[in-house]
This record gives C-alpha cells, sequence and structure tokens, in this order.
C-alpha cells in the first residue's frame, strides 16, 4: 500500500521535486551579499565658483555596498561616482559631505568612509616662470653638460593663491649616464620645495619641455671650497657660530671658463629657522651647468655651531675697602660699570653679583687710588667691558 502511494503519478512528483530544489538553487544565489568594495573610489570635486580653487588631502573614498553575486562580478571602479559638491562656497575652510553615487541597479551603498571632506577654498593664481635645469649623474669620461637651452623657456604655473606666490621658477631633471655627445629629450617640470621635494597643487603650461643638452670635453681639475647656504633665523639670542663641511674641498672638472671662475660649491638650502643647537646633517651639492665632481661627490656633511649673542649692562656696584684707617673714607664711593656675556647669563646679573674691593692700608687723606681691572670680582663667563670713575680720592671722615 505505502509503494503505491510513492510510486503513483511518479512522474508528476518527480517533476515538483525538480521544480522545487530549481527554485531553492535560484533563491540561494539571489541572496544579497554586504561588504567592502575592494577598490578605492577617487573623489571629484563640482560647482566651483570661478577664479577659485579647492584643496583638500582626501582624494579617495571606501565604500561598503549591498548586491546580489550576479551584480559584485560586474563592478568596478567605474561603476560608482564620488563627488563634492562646492556651489556657492567662498573663500575658507569647509566641511563638505562627501557623496556616492551608482547607476547600477539593484545595488545599495551602505556606508562611506570617509562621509565629509574639508575642503580650504582660496583665489587661483596663474603667473609666467622660467624652467632651470637640475643634472644628476654624469656624462662620459672627460666629457661634462655644457650649456641646456629649453623650449620653451618659460612655463606658465597655476594654482591655489598662497602656493603659487612662492614658486619662483620650475625645475627640469635631467639624469646623465655616460653621454658623449649633444642630445635632446622631453622632460617633464616640477616645482621644488626648499627639501628638494615637489610641490602640491602646482599645475604648468605645457607640462614638459623639450631640452637640449649639450656635452663638451672636460677642462682641468681644480680644488674649490664649499659655501653652505642656509635660510631661516636661529632662535632669538643666538647666532652662526662656526660652519664646517666633510670634505672641506671638494674636487670639480668642467667647461673651461666656468672651472676658472668658480671658487666654491654651494649646498642646497639648510634650514635653521629657530635653531640654538648644533646641527648636524647632509646637504647636497648644487653645482653649475657644466661642472661635476671628480669622485662623484653630490653631498656633503654640514656642522652649524650656534652660540648666544653677547649683550652689554650697565650697572653701579659699591667700592668696598679693606684695611682704611677709621678716621679716612674714600670718594666716590660707587663704581659706573659695563659688563658684557651671554644674553641668558646677563639677564641675571645684578650689582650684588660684582665685587670692587680696594687695599687701603698705606694711605693718607688726598691720596689718590687708580681702580685696576684685576680689582673686580666677576662670575664666570662675563667680562668688563668699561667702568667709571678710574680712581678713587681717600677724603678725612
Amino acid at each position: 500500500m505505502s509503494i503505491k502511494i510513492i510510486t503513483n503519478n511518479w512522474h508528476i512528483k518527480l517533476l515538483a521535486l525538480l521544480v522545487a530544489i530549481s527554485m531553492w538553487v535560484y533563491a540561494a544565489s539571489s541572496e544579497t551579499s554586504v561588504a567592502k568594495f575592494p577598490s578605492t573610489i577617487p573623489i571629484k570635486q563640482i560647482n566651483l565658483s570661478p577664479g577659485l580653487i579647492a584643496v583638500y588631502d582626501q582624494k579617495e573614498v571606501k565604500i561598503e555596498i549591498a548586491a546580489e553575486p550576479g551584480t559584485w562580478k560586474q563592478l568596478s571602479t567605474e561603476s560608482f561616482t564620488a563627488y563634492i559638491d562646492l556651489t556657492g562656497l567662498s573663500v575658507g575652510t569647509h566641511d563638505i559631505p562627501l557623496n556616492v553615487t551608482t547607476l547600477v541597479s539593484g545595488l545599495q551603498i551602505v556606508s562611506k568612509d570617509p562621509s565629509s571632506v574639508v575642503v580650504t577654498i582660496e583665489p587661483s593664481l596663474e603667473k609666467e616662470i622660467p624652467v632651470v635645469v637640475r643634472l644628476s649623474g654624469n656624462a662620459a669620461e672627460n666629457m661634462v653638460a655644457g650649456d641646456v637651452i629649453f623650449n620653451p623657456s618659460t612655463v606658465k604655473v597655476s594654482g591655489p593663491k598662497s602656493i603659487i606666490e612662492g614658486i619662483s621658477q620650475a625645475t627640469a631633471e635631467i639624469i646623465l649616464s655616460g653621454e658623449a655627445e649633444t642630445f635632446s629629450k622631453s622632460v617633464k617640470i616640477v616645482a621644488l620645495d626648499s627639501q628638494g621635494k615637489p610641490i602640491e597643487y602646482a599645475n604648468f603650461l605645457p607640462q614638459t619641455v623639450s631640452a637640449e643638452v649639450r656635452i663638451v670635453k672636460a677642462g682641468n681639475v681644480k680644488n674649490v671650497g664649499i659655501k653652505v647656504v642656509t635660510t631661516g633665523n636661529p632662535e632669538v639670542g643666538y647666532y652662526i657660530s662656526s660652519v664646517s663641511t666633510n670634505p672641506s674641498l671638494i674636487a670639480i672638472v668642467g667647461t673651461p671658463e666656468v672651472v676658472r671662475a668658480l671658487s666654491s660649491v654651494s649646498t642646497q638650502p639648510i634650514d635653521i629657522g629657530n635653531a640654538s643647537s648644533t646641527i648636524n646633517t647632509s646637504a647636497k651639492l648644487s653645482f653649475p651647468i657644466g661642472v661635476q665632481s671628480v669622485d662623484n661627490i653630490s653631498s656633503v656633511n654640514v656642522i652649524i655651531n650656534f652660540s648666544q649673542q653677547a649683550i652689554t649692562k650697565p650697572l653701579t656696584i659699591p667700592v668696598k675697602t679693606k684695611n682704611l684707617p677709621t678716621n679716612l673714607k674714600i670718594s666716590p664711593q660707587t663704581v659706573d660699570i659695563v659688563i658684557s656675556g651671554a644674553l641668558d647669563l646677563i639677564r641675571g646679573i645684578s650689582s650684588d653679583n660684582i665685587s670692587l674691593y680696594l687695599d687701603l692700608s698705606s694711605v693718607s687723606a688726598g691720596s689718590t687710588i687708580s681702580i685696576q681691572n684685576g680689582d673686580f670680582v666677576l662670575p664666570a663667563g662675563v667680562t668688563l667691558v668699561s667702568f667709571q670713575p678710574t680712581s678713587v680720592t681717600i677724603v678725612l671722615q
């Protein structure tokens, strides 16, 4: 009986089972999954007013999405658009909501990181600046790079006013690798800061220039000194007391006329802003066009020492005596002095810290006693510059 129940209309029951299995597989394959999209989405800006420029450090956004497996397979970074809307915003700093959209149907954006972007809006500035060369590497043996001619020789740079105002030249870097004759090449240009790093938000037109590098025979070897170039000022009250380099001399070779006129090679600028203690650093050398190091030296060690500035201070101190008879006294009884020393030291010195002793064991009324530098007792580090009067008179009480 039970077998009949199973076998009766078996083909219909089998068909129903297959349909049920198919529907379960379809339902399982259609389940939506939530996960982070594996790539970041670039952030664009829209609707910025003419004459302004937006500066922001956040360039990409990470997103989390919900989509069916079939949809996931079709996605790429081009499937999404991330943007900040700058409509109506003026100069200043703003926290702008970040929008992420997609045209893919059946997809939901669950979260975004970040959700907003801090944007600084500035006036834009454009100006024309010259192109200068930055050479590295070496030409063939006994050959050096001579003149470098750029076409065009000037370019336009544009960007945020606060950045562009500080840019005075565009740099084209050319790396020599054993060239024996004049050559030409297209070179990308950049603006470099005092550390030799590219400056962001500086846009050039054109972005590349044509450079003709003339390779010429090197002249005689010559030893020249090294000039340390600094920027900024030491801490108030301090000055550069000494500068040394290792090596102190460098052997150069190059075009004869340039080598003859050269007495030193400069370092790239070293920042000494607010410095008061010794700076020990490595600095790259800036070789003129047509000159290179014989020993391929490109940098030197630089030591810059600082000392406190000496200042002067006037004081009035009493004259103290030894062995003066009781019926006598001195006139005057004070001396005006000027002392000198380091700023921090002199600030704390008063008349109580300085003594003047005179030994008057064998004097009489009317005698004049000269005051000598050795009669003063001064704190360490303090120098006596002058004193008045230079003598005292012995008078009766």
